[in-house]
């Protein structure tokens, strides 16, 4: 089931119990008093069944908590990964935005330097103008007047012919050169003006394409920049919101663990109070039955007074009839141990052999008084001679045992609760061992819970007090 429907589930388990469980000690004016003991430990059996079942869905509250927990932790740490992938983005991005920045600024320069080198470019054209129209002027004038090369000797005889005299000619020879060496010059730089023309614009070239492809790259590193930054974002929201979700996860399971435990607590002081309401029921029971034994000794020895004096007089706690048959008990029996653990003659149990029991019958046995679940032992080493399990308890004895010992008497064990591993029929059992435990099964449950505790002799049942008082 998912982690919110069992939540869900559980308060509807609350919502359920609040009622049953109601408040602590919110009991009806007088019930209390008025209610038996078995009343209380029905009660008390119900409130014990539901604080287990408190308890039981508390542990797996807390156990879904714990499993939440972690899972919160394992989700917290993709989200420390995710912003540590986010932070490594955002730095990648301020790295492209530095290159952008860079490329742009080379960009700038490279489009400045083609600018400058179109500027020195149309310089050189205007300049390789102005030396072709030179150039021309040189041509014509040498077409005119003959060139320095195939014409060469005949503008050195027309200079001689036209000079006057040795110095005129000599200036006029002087001229000639100057103009052959200015053609020279003009055809010189004409070449490397075009030649640097050339090379400009190829640079021009170069730079502008520079700076559109670095342009382009560093768009291209924010393009994919952003576009991480944008992942990593989202995964960032994303395992958030899952954080997020997870906390509220766990703070609803938080609050279900605290209404849990306060919901146990509410059983667990009803149970507090329904076991001190047993307690005190238990107490009163007790008196009134004692009361009613006192009043059953004194009738009974007021009965035996009045009868003809060939009963024998009675002595101790017997109640007067050591003239029932078996009164006085058996054989002894040495080294044996108290049936009840922590049982005590005189205060758990009387000699209460021969007491009157419904039916018109008398008491032949002992009942020792205590807690359901208490320990009983076999008082001697012995075998299981008969059993009535929790399968087929009897109308009368409920739940027993029974187990003979070596000097041939039989113990019957009646009124039990649960029957321990290991009893059944022809079982061995030791001094001491535990055989059941206390209960009011059989026609003992509107009783206390008690062990009646009785001894068969030679076939006849006989008073277990003489035996076993002396060890309780």
């Amino acid at each position: 089931m998912p982690l919110r429907q069992r939540g869900a589930a559980l308060v509807v388990v609350l919502a359920l119990l609040v009622p049953v469980v109601g408040v602590p000690g919110a009991v009806a004016p007088g019930h209390a008093q008025e209610r038996s003991s078995s009343e209380v430990e029905r009660e008390l059996d119900r409130t014990s069944r539901e604080r287990d079942s408190v308890s039981g869905e508390l542990a797996g509250v807390r156990e879904r908590l714990g499993d939440a927990e972690e899972e919160l932790a394992v989700i917290g740490a993709r989200l420390e990964d995710a912003r540590a992938e986010l932070t490594a983005a955002e730095g990648q991005l301020e790295l492209a935005e530095i290159a952008l920045a860079d490329a742009e600024q080379a960009r700038d320069e490279a489009v400045a330097a083609h600018e400058l080198a179109l500027e020195l470019l149309a310089e050189a054209e205007e300049e390789l103008a102005l030396q072709e129209e030179i150039l021309v002027l040189h041509l014509v004038h040498t077409y005119k007047h003959g060139s320095s090369g195939a014409q060469a000797g005949e503008m050195v005889l027309e200079i001689i012919r036209r000079a006057e005299d040795p110095n005129a000619f000599s200036v006029s020879m002087k001229q000639l050169e100057t103009v052959v060496d200015v053609q020279d010059r003009t055809v010189t730089e004409y070449v490397e003006l075009h030649a640097a023309r050339e090379q400009r614009s190829e640079e021009a070239a170069t730079a502008r394409a520079a700076a559109i492809a670095a342009e382009a790259e560093a768009a291209e590193t924010l393009e994919v920049v952003e576009r991480l930054r944008a992942e990593a974002a989202a995964l960032a929201e994303q395992v958030a919101a899952e954080e997020q979700a997870q906390q509220a996860m766990v703070e609803s399971l938080r609050t279900t663990e605290a209404e849990t435990a306060d919901m146990l607590q509410r059983v667990e002081t009803r149970q507090a109070a329904l076991e001190q309401e047993l307690a005190e029921a238990r107490a009163a029971e007790e008196a009134a039955r004692r009361e009613a034994e006192r009043r059953a000794q004194e009738e009974a020895a007021a009965a035996e007074a009045a009868r003809s004096s060939a009963g024998s007089s009675s002595s101790g706690s017997n109640g007067g009839r050591l003239s029932t048959p078996g009164a006085s008990g058996g054989p002894s029996v040495s080294g044996v141990v108290c049936p009840v653990q922590g049982a005590v003659a005189g205060r758990d149990f009387i000699n209460d052999w021969g007491f009157p029991r419904s039916g018109g019958r008398t008491h032949q046995g002992n009942d020792i008084f205590a807690s359901r679940g208490t320990p009983v032992v076999a008082v001697a080493d012995g075998t299981v001679t008969r059993m009535n399990p929790p399968s087929a308890p009897t109308a009368l004895g409920g739940i027993t045992v029974t187990y003979r010992i070596g000097d041939g008497s039989e113990w019957y064990n009646a009124h039990l609760d649960t029957i321990a591993n290991g009893i059944a029929r022809g079982a061995s059992v030791s001094r001491g061992q535990v055989i059941g435990t206390v209960g009011n099964t059989g026609n003992a449950r509107t009783t206390p819970p008690h062990l009646h505790i009785g001894r068969r002799h030679a076939g006849s049942w006989v008073n277990p007090w003489p035996t076993i008082s002396p060890v309780c």
